[in-house]
């Protein structure tokens, strides 16, 4: 590998009971992780943690100690959407909430930036075709030997209840892999590209792998021309801890979001604070 090319590492997990249909688990008490694969540059295969049905509390500790390994190993860090999802299962079966925000905004989310900078979701999918890869596996092999088609994230609860474990980790192991390559392509292409859904070209320009934290920094995107309304940055963080309306007055605190510290949270409870009151205000 090129020395100028970052250590990559990707992150993704499944959730071992299913997501409400109205996409609001805000309520829910647990969603549980069955299974959750860590892939690597420099390696063949990802890294699995699983348990049926799923993962302890104690493994689900073990997989954020083992993600902050990782970062202090020198990888960069990648997810798609992994900032308002993943880790935020993680923070609450692991109950380090804290810790996991610590990842979350440290780590670059291939979505975040898309979505910060256009103003709108994307697929892992549509980025993975649109930068020439395979996208996302469709199907998965059961154990009686037939072939289950159309597979995804959805249909994981219930395949891994059902005892079909190899379908469900070749089914993650195609999530983190792939997404490996995106990240060097976006890293070396500086572009995120794909095909809108009348057929035509998009793309954003990356100058460079954001951190999520950096990512609070970027301007607005202009978001007049949509007929939905555009997701609000506040959604992909509204899991982190704590929320507090008063402004702190303290000398310390900060006057801008990129003035944010890293480990503040665990330093400063009135950093946080005033990044929560961020995101709650209405941006410029």
């Amino acid at each position: 590998m090129n020395q100028s090319t970052p250590k990559f590492a990707t992150f993704d997990l499944e959730i071992a009971r299913a997501f409400p249909d109205d996409g609001n688990w805000d309520g829910v008490t647990s969603l549980g992780i069955t299974c959750a694969a860590i892939g690597f540059s420099d390696a063949p295969e990802p890294t699995f943690f699983h348990a049926a049905p799923e993962l302890t509390r104690g493994a689900s500790v073990e997989l954020v100690r083992a993600l902050e390994r990782v970062r202090a190993d020198g990888y960069t860090l990648v997810t798609w959407n992994g900032t308002a999802f993943d880790f935020a299962v993680l923070a609450q079966e692991s109950a380090l909430p804290r810790e996991c925000a610590e990842l979350a905004l440290a780590h670059v989310d291939l979505m975040v930036i898309v979505t910060f900078l256009r103003g709108h979701w994307l697929s892992l999918q549509k980025a993975l075709l649109g930068a020439g890869l395979a996208g996302k596996q469709k199907q998965v092999v059961l154990q009686d030997g037939s072939i289950l088609g159309e597979m995804d994230g959805k249909r994981a609860p219930e395949l891994w209840a059902r005892g079909e474990y190899d379908a469900v980790l070749s089914y993650l192991r195609q999530d983190v892999m792939p997404l490996l390559e995106l990240a060097r392509l976006v890293h070396t292409t500086k572009q995120i590209r794909w095909t809108s859904g009348k057929g035509y070209p998009q793309n954003v320009r990356v100058e460079k792998l954001w951190n999520v934290r950096e990512c609070f920094a970027l301007p607005l995107p202009d978001t007049t021309w949509m007929k939905m309304d555009p997701p609000q940055r506040a959604q992909f963080v509204r899991w982190m801890p704590p929320l507090d309306e008063r402004l702190p007055n303290a000398p310390y605190a900060p006057r801008a979001l990129h003035e944010l510290p890293l480990f503040a949270y665990s330093a400063e409870t009135a950093y946080w604070r005033e990044f929560r009151y961020a995101l709650q205000k209405k941006q410029p």
